[in-house]
Order: C-alpha cells, then structure tokens, then sequence
C-alpha cells in the first residue's frame, strides 16, 4: 500500500461550493445541441416540465390525500430513482407538490432532449459559452411568479412545506434558488441553501464557509444592515442547475449561464419589499431579510450523505412578502438520488475534462450514488503505460476536492455498475502495490468522518490490470444474440 500525507493539494469547503468547475481552459469534448423552443420552455418553467413529463407518461401522480408532514417524503421514497411524483393532494393545504425532479438522469435527459451521456457536457458548453460572452439576464416589473402578491397578512405555513426526514428539526426549504446581491457591485447571485421555517414569518438556514451568500452577509453585518434575498420554489431547471455552480467557474452572475441552456436570456423580475431580484417565472417567492448578529436553532436536517446535519445556532430570515403563481405548485427534493445526479452533471464533466488533459487514456468518469455523490469517483480509462493510473487517482482528488475514494478500472468495466466495479476490485486490484492513502487531507464537511479541522484521509484504488495486458485477464464472453428472433414464453 502507498501512503502519502498531503494537506496541501486537496481543498474541500461546502456542500455545493466544492463542485470545482473551473472549465474556462478546458475543451468541451462532446457535441452539443442548439436548444428548441419546447426545450426552452420546459428548462425555464416547472409548469411546462411537469405538462411535458404528464404527456410523455414520465409522470405518478398521486391522488390520495397526503400528509406534508413525513408522509408524503416517506412515499416518494418508493419512487426514488424512478419516474417524477406530483402529490395532488396535500392536506391542510392548496397547492401540489412535485417531488423527484432530478432524481432519474434518463428522464432528466429526454427534458434536455439530449443524450445521458452528454448531459453533463451540456451543462459545461453553457458554462464556456457564458465565459466568452455573458447571455445577460432581462429584468421584467411582472411575471407569472408575481400573479398574486402579499406584503402583509401573509403565512409561511400556508405552503405545503415538508417535514421529510424523521428527527428533521422542522418543515424545510431544501431545493429553493436563493438570490442575494452583491454588496461591492450589485450583480445578483444565485445558490442554494437548507432553510428551515421556525414561524409564519421567520426561518433560519445554513450558510456554509466560503460561498457567496456568507460572503455577503458578512460584508452587510459589519455594516449593521440586514442582506435582502429572494427565495425562489419552484425554479425552472436551467436557474436551479446554474445556481450549484461554484464560484470556482462563475465568480458572479451566475444566473447569465441560465440563458445558454435556455438559448434565450433568463427573465428576472423586480422584489416587491427588498433590494433584489427573483426568477420571473418561478411558482412562489418569498422575499426577505437576513438579520445582522442574530442566530436562531437550526436543524437538524437529513444530508445528502445519509446522516443528519446537526442542530445549531445559524442565521435567520425576515420575510417581508411572499408572491406567487395563481395556480403554483411547491418543489422539494429528497436528499439523496437528486442530490447525486445534480451533482454529476456539475462535476463528471469537469473531472473529465482536467484529468483527461493531463492523463493519457481517461475515457469516462462517474460520480457514484453509493458514495452520495460526492465521496466516491470511478475512472474508467485504457492504460498506455503502468503507473498512469496513479496519476489519474491524484488528478481526480485534485479536480474534485470533496471526494474520498478514487477507483481506476479498464476500458471493459461498466462504470455505471458498482457490482461490475467491485469485481474490478476484487480480482484486478493487488491491495499491497495497488491501494494508496492520502493522509490529513481536506475533506467535506458534511462527511461524519472529516475531523473538526476538515481533514481526512483519502483511497485511491487501483482496480486496472498490469500492462501490457495478457491473456489471464480476457473476460469471459458468451455469443450475442438476438431475442426477437426466438419464441420464449415464461408460462
């Protein structure tokens, strides 16, 4: 086994910050497709996605009467990974609630009107397009998601906000584009933060290190002002996939990226009550206040690496409106399956594209479910050379700071299959020569293992066959055969 101690080559901070995307050098390798104006349109307002999805029978609908309060997560459960979920019926409450958007990469894929495969290398083409000339943003004083609008007598219990795991600490927000200005130049930002109702006007919610929106916070409570945000439910999938962008790629105005998935400008409407914008075409917004030096409870909440994130003292917002769709529907998501596609399509490509640069044979790369997304990265390549897949390990801890296993396996794995990997593992891997540690590593935060000073110890597992390759590691293969042309019954 190879140790190495390095605290120094691998960085991790946030839940979503982490997603390096720094492509800006970077060729993107796949071919991209202009975008339709039914693309477009379902990219841009979750109420043509779910009109889109309900036609092309990608749709449950549930019409049972619901529970907000753990039942209804505890269903979409089942249905985790499978088609998307729109609960009709929620009781106490008026509005649906559409669950599992993100949550199955073929259907994510049929919306995009793309390829799986290229999904990921759609999402970086807009990021580069957007490097060399911004698509800006166009502001509008009305839009659907300011149809009806309440600056007084308004109630945040009124929205069929779930309770979605057991010991969560309260209803949360988990999947809402929150906008904050810029304090230094007045560019709005976009990302996306837990956020826990505690009152009909009061909620709190995490502020991870190193993201814009603590960045900003901090600079207005130095000045003893609150920092207005807009919270938007319901986005269209183009804002809220541009919204997990780190600053790495896309240091300000991220919401301009929107416009090249979308192939027309994002639309963004004027806030009633704060110093900020929301997304014209969202279902409900609600506008508010971040208090400068008050910290409320929050959480716990249950994360996308299947444990809860401790309950804690944490910022809190002052909701000044709420405005909405005559007819909206709420968005939630679990954390798990949704949570781990958005961040492949985010990261796969950028992993790819920067350890392909400097590694010779890289040919593809998945971010695992099995390691939530953001611990586990398989690397398939063809090796020219023993020794290049250590080099791959290492590029990919560094391209992707949050990760804590790195696999190498050769071009006839399927990448996709953790039981074809781990046989990989299990007859190609020599643990004495080919498992590496990298000691006092950064790691993430949210991983229960990553010490109180963020660090961690990282493997690297080298589950490639020695070059050149012989015989003894020909797979077995059996003749292809086509099933139409045979009559089978299973009666």
């Amino acid at each position: 086994m190879t140790i190495y101690r390095s605290a120094s080559i691998l960085s991790g901070f946030s839940l979503l910050m982490s997603l390096l995307f720094a492509i800006a050098a970077t060729p993107v390798v796949a071919v991209t497709e202009a975008v339709d104006k039914n693309v477009s349109a379902r990219l841009n307002d979750l109420s043509a996605c779910i009109d889109y999805l309900d036609k092309s029978g990608q749709l449950i609908r549930v019409k049972s009467e619901v529970d907000a309060n753990l039942e209804l997560t505890g269903i979409a459960k089942n249905f985790e990974g499978r088609k998307v979920v729109l609960f009709e019926k929620v009781k106490g409450y008026k509005y649906p609630v559409l669950i599992g958007l993100m949550w199955n990469r073929d259907i994510l894929a049929n919306i995009f009107k793309t390829p799986k495969e290229n999904l990921p290398f759609r999402i970086a083409h807009a990021v580069t397009e957007w490097q060399k000339s911004p698509m800006k943003t166009v502001t509008v004083d009305k839009g659907p998601a300011n149809e009806v609008i309440k600056t007084s007598g308004f109630d945040l219990n009124d929205l069929p906000i779930p309770v979605h795991a057991l010991k969560d600490g309260g209803k949360y927000f988990d999947n809402s584009v929150v906008i904050a200005n810029n304090p230094d130049t007045g560019i709005p930002n976009a990302s996306i933060h837990r956020i826990m109702v505690t009152g009909k006007d009061r909620m709190t919610l995490l502020l991870d290190r190193g993201r814009h929106l603590r960045d900003y916070y901090e600079k207005m409570e130095k000045q003893g002002k609150p920092l207005h945000i807009t919270i938007n439910n319901g986005a269209g999938l183009a804002a809220w996939i541009v919204s997990i962008i780190p600053r790495n790629a896309a240091p300000n105005d991220k919401l301009s990226i929107a416009g090249h998935l979308l192939g027309e400008p994002l639309r963004v409407m004027k806030a009633q009550t704060v110093n900020t914008v929301a997304l014209a075409d969202a279902q409900f917004v609600i506008e508010g206040e971040m208090l400068p030096q008050v910290r409320e409870d929050e959480g716990p909440f249950g994360e996308v690496a299947g444990y809860y994130g401790e309950r804690a003292k944490r910022w809190v917002v002052k909701v000044t409106a709420i405005t909405q769709r005559k007819n909206p529907v709420f968005h939630t998501l679990l954390s798990g399956k949704e949570v781990y596609n958005s961040v492949g399509l985010t990261g796969e490509a950028n992993i790819f594209m920067r350890v392909s640069q400097q590694v010779p044979g890289v040919k593809a790369v998945y971010l695992s479910h099995g390691g939530s997304g953001f611990y586990n990265a398989v690397v398939q390549m063809t090796k020219p050379l023993e020794g290049l897949q250590k080099n791959a390990i290492m590029a990919t801890f560094a391209a992707f700071p949050p990760l804590k296993m790195v696999t190498v396996v050769d071009e006839d794995v399927n990448i996709f299959s953790a039981e074809d990997v781990e046989w990989a593992i299990a007859t190609r891997c020599d643990p004495e020569r080919g498992i590496m540690f990298v000691k006092d590593a950064f790691g993430h935060e949210l991983n229960p293992t990553t010490s109180p000073q963020g660090l961690t110890t990282k493997i690297g597992i080298d589950a490639t066959v020695p070059f050149p390759r012989t015989h003894k590691y020909d797979r077995v293969k059996f003749k292809e055969v086509d099933l139409r042309k045979y009559k089978i019954s299973d009666k």
